[in-house]
This record gives structure tokens, C-alpha cells and sequence, in this order.
């Protein structure tokens, strides 16, 4: 007996030195790591950091630091109203491309051009990304790191099953729209009462409804009419009979029951609706391809019933969905390791590393590589054919795109837009004062920043968008 506890006693004694020494080198490995020199990021989300908590361990082990993050709670999309009124430093800021010409008149970013000349495979990143996303006033100032495009999506299974009911009501086949006016009638008409209960459950559409980013569902229209924002000397073009006509139809569509009533959508509220199947169709960035396979993180009720193609457009020459938002990762010209801040930039946005990201449901980056494009493999789809479908139809979406306007002030601009469609939107202003006052407001900007100054930014900025827009994918 005596024999038989001692033999127990010293099985315990092991194992609670055993538990002790796991305990002590986690102890030791926690200590390990908060003595690594700290790189801190701040971001809009914490959905755009996916792909750095993914690698964190690898950066830690590649690089000899950790990393330290900051984002709101949920996306902001104007964080800089905080980062600006802010003391606080960071070494790494992901920022959308718009914004850049703001921070750098804040002299908040380190110009990268040495290293971005020195680096590889510069040239797998597409002209449309690399010309600009990156640049501005002649330096490069962010290393792209999510390529947002625009898409159209649509319910596969519902456009199949209204079908005949549409063929019978307007004398052809119920297909995705390519126009708006199209996109407009088949929204109102795919809007359901499906279980014949009296409440509606299928609504034809939903747009972006929450601040900061709905400018762009207004603009989508407008830059398809062959509206442009401004003429060569700055005055303001958004008022005229163009831009008056997109913001009155974008106002029926709302007016009309085709949308959730009351609706202020961000962007995840938008995904959501879509991917729970409340709606038939939606206008919405690339990555919800992949979401909509997505149970764990989207709850997705539209597996394999999703179908992509480009944004409609009243014109087929015009430019149509695009690259509108995306982010970059620039450098703060205060960080004390700006070298080694570099290196993690140009880690996450390699080729090997950023592919991570588009085959993980877990990510929202885009496509923005040469080499995202090519042998392609299935990716975060269930097969390759629908991988390669949806990057052929992000190809088509790059090319005579939209994107941001990248001037100085490019962002308030876009910003005075949006808040005055939302007052047209919820009936404060008329569509035609909405826009008269968003004209005004841009004159102020312009001249804040210098009338010639901005129409020469513009005149570069048109015509850059031109050029990259006539490159070859291939």
C-alpha cells in the first residue's frame, strides 16, 4: 500500500511539474514577444486586418517584432475625424487611396518612392492599383494592398424562377440589367411577397445608405451618363441636367418599395441582407463573390445561387464599376522604425502572401496582382471554373473603370456629395437643390485649395484615369 502511494505521489509530483514548466515557458514566451520593439497599425476595421492577425506569427518570427493594433469598433469610414484631432502616432496606416493627398498635406506619410523603386515584382501590380491607388503629386505614398472593384450581383435562382412572369409582362427574358433603367424596373418587379402573407420578404435592391460611401451609388449612374464632376476650369458640373436626372431616379428607386424601407445601410448591413436573401440583386465590392459561400463568418443563405457580372451603365463606353475605395498602407514620416515597417508592408502585399487573403473567407482583400489573376486554382470558391469566372468578371470591371477622386481635397468633395444625397434621399432637399448645394460647397473647397492648382490635379488626374483604363490584363 505504503509502495503504491508513493508511486502516486511522485505520478503527481511530475505532472505538476510538468504543468509548472508549460506554464513557465508561456510565461516565458509572453515575456519574449512584449520585448520585441512593437510596429502599431491603425485601420478602419478590424475585418481589413484579417490578413496581418493571419501572418502575425510569421512576421514575428521573419521580422523580430509584434504587432499592435488599433480600429474602431465597427468600420469607419472617416476614422480620420479622431486621427486627426489625435496626438497619437502610428507606424503603419491603412488608409483609403482618396485620402492620401489629405495626410500628406498633414505631412503624415513617408514617401516611399526608394522603396518601392527597390522592390520586387513591382511590376505584377496592375497599372490601374499601381498608377492610382499608390501615387500622388509625383511620389508614391502607400503600397496597395486591397483592390476593390465594383460588381453587380444577382439571385441566379430567382431571376430563373420570375422568368416567365417577366418574359410574359415585358416581352423578353428576365437576364441581369445592363443599364439602370433596366436594373430599376427589374428591382421594383422582383420586389415579393412570397409566402402571400402581405409583407413583402424579397426586396428587388438595396443601396449603400450610410454615410461616407453612398456618393458612389450616385456616382456609378452619373459617370455612366457621361457626367463629368467638373469642366477645365473647376466649376462644378454635378448640377446639371445629368446629375439632377441620376440622384431624381436613384430617389424614385428608394421611393418606390424596391428597397428595405427606412434603410441606412453601411456595408456590412448591405452584404447581410443580400446573403441572408432579402434581396434579388445588389451592387456591392468584389469580395462578396466569395462570401456568398460563406456559413461561418456571412451566416450565408445563398450558397451557390449567386451569379456576378459588371455594373449596369447608360452607356457601354462610359466608364462603369471600377475600383472605387481600396486601401493602401503607408508609412508615418514619425515612425521610429520606418525600415522595418517596410519590410511588413512589402511581406503582406507579396505575391505569395496577399493571394492568401482572396482564398480565405476570412479577408476582405481584392484582387490587385497580374498574378492573382493567372494560374488560377479555386481559390475560396468550390471550384476553379467559378474562381475563374469571377475574376474574368472583375478583369471586365477594370477595364474604362471608375475609381476615387485622387486630388487634394478629393475626399471633401465626395464627402459634401454625400451628405447632400442624403438629404435628397430622406426629402430635406429636392434632387436639383441637393446637388445645387453640393456645387456651391465644391467652389469653397476650390478655392481653399486654389482654383488653378485643382484644375491642373484634375487635368492629370482625368487623364490618368484614361490611360490606365486602356491597358491589356493580360
Amino acid at each position: 500500500m505504503r509502495t503504491t502511494r508513493l508511486i502516486l505521489f511522485l505520478v503527481f509530483i511530475l505532472i505538476l511539474n510538468g504543468c509548472n514548466s508549460s506554464e513557465s515557458t508561456e510565461k516565458v514566451e509572453s515575456e519574449t514577444k512584449n520585448e520585441l520593439p512593437a510596429i502599431t497599425i491603425i485601420a478602419d476595421s478590424e475585418q481589413s486586418l484579417a490578413l496581418f492577425k493571419m501572418e502575425e506569427k510569421n512576421i514575428e518570427e521573419k521580422f523580430g517584432v509584434r504587432l499592435e493594433y488599433h480600429y474602431p469598433d465597427r468600420m469607419n469610414d472617416n476614422l480620420e475625424d479622431f486621427l486627426f484631432a489625435s496626438k497619437k502616432t502610428y507606424d503603419i496606416y491603412m488608409l483609403f487611396p482618396a485620402k492620401i493627398p489629405e495626410y500628406v498635406e498633414r505631412d503624415m506619410l513617408l514617401p516611399l518612392d526608394t522603396y518601392i523603386n527597390s522592390s520586387k515584382d513591382i511590376d505584377d501590380i496592375l497599372p490601374v492599383y499601381r498608377n492610382l491607388y499608390m501615387k500622388f503629386d509625383g511620389h508614391d505614398y502607400g503600397m496597395v494592398y486591397d483592390g476593390d472593384t465594383h460588381l453587380l450581383f444577382y439571385r441566379k435562382d430567382v431571376f430563373e424562377m420570375y422568368n416567365d412572369e417577366y418574359k410574359a409582362e415585358y416581352g423578353n427574358n428576365l437576364e441581369p440589367p445592363k443599364t439602370w433603367d433596366e436594373y430599376d424596373r427589374i428591382s421594383k418587379f422582383l420586389t415579393k411577397d412570397q409566402d402571400n402573407d402581405g409583407k413583402i420578404d424579397l426586396y428587388g435592391t438595396a443601396i449603400f445608405g450610410g454615410d461616407a460611401k453612398r456618393y458612389i451609388w450616385f456616382a456609378e449612374r452619373y459617370n455612366s451618363m457621361g457626367g463629368k464632376y467638373f469642366d477645365e476650369e473647376m466649376n462644378p458640373l454635378i448640377q446639371n441636367e445629368l446629375g439632377v436626372k441620376a440622384l431624381q431616379d436613384l430617389i424614385d428607386l428608394n421611393d418606390s418599395g424596391a428597397t428595405p424601407p427606412n434603410s441606412m445601410y453601411d456595408w456590412i448591413d448591405l452584404n447581410n441582407a443580400f446573403l441572408h436573401g432579402n434581396l434579388a440583386m445588389v451592387v456591392q465590392w468584389s469580395d462578396t463573390s466569395r462570401f456568398s459561400y460563406d456559413h461561418k463568418n456571412w451566416d450565408s443563405q445563398v450558397e451557390n445561387k449567386v451569379g456576378w457580372t459588371q455594373v449596369p451603365a447608360d452607356n457601354p463606353e462610359s466608364p462603369r464599376g471600377g475600383v472605387w475605395i481600396g486601401r493602401v498602407l503607408g508609412i508615418s514620416n514619425q515612425s521610429s522604425h520606418p525600415d522595418k515597417a517596410w519590410e511588413i508592408i512589402s511581406y503582406i502585399t507579396s505575391k505569395e502572401v496577399s493571394k492568401k487573403a482572396l482564398t480565405s473567407k476570412g479577408t476582405i482583400n481584392d484582387p490587385f496582382r497580374y498574378s492573382h489573376f493567372n494560374a488560377v486554382e479555386k481559390g475560396a470558391f468550390p471550384t476553379k471554373e467559378i474562381n475563374e469566372e469571377f475574376l474574368n468578371t472583375v478583369k471586365s470591371s477594370l477595364t474604362n473603370p471608375n475609381a476615387d477622386l485622387m486630388i487634394p481635397g478629393g475626399w471633401e468633395y465626395m464627402q459634401a456629395l454625400d451628405e447632400n444625397i442624403q438629404k435628397a434621399l430622406i426629402h430635406n432637399s429636392s434632387a436639383e437643390e441637393a446637388l445645387q448645394q453640393t456645387a456651391a460647397e465644391w467652389n469653397e473647397i476650390t478655392q481653399r485649395y486654389g482654383r488653378s492648382v485643382q484644375a491642373n490635379h484634375y487635368r492629370q488626374w482625368l487623364d490618368l484615369l484614361e490611360e490606365v483604363g486602356t491597358y491589356e490584363m493580360e
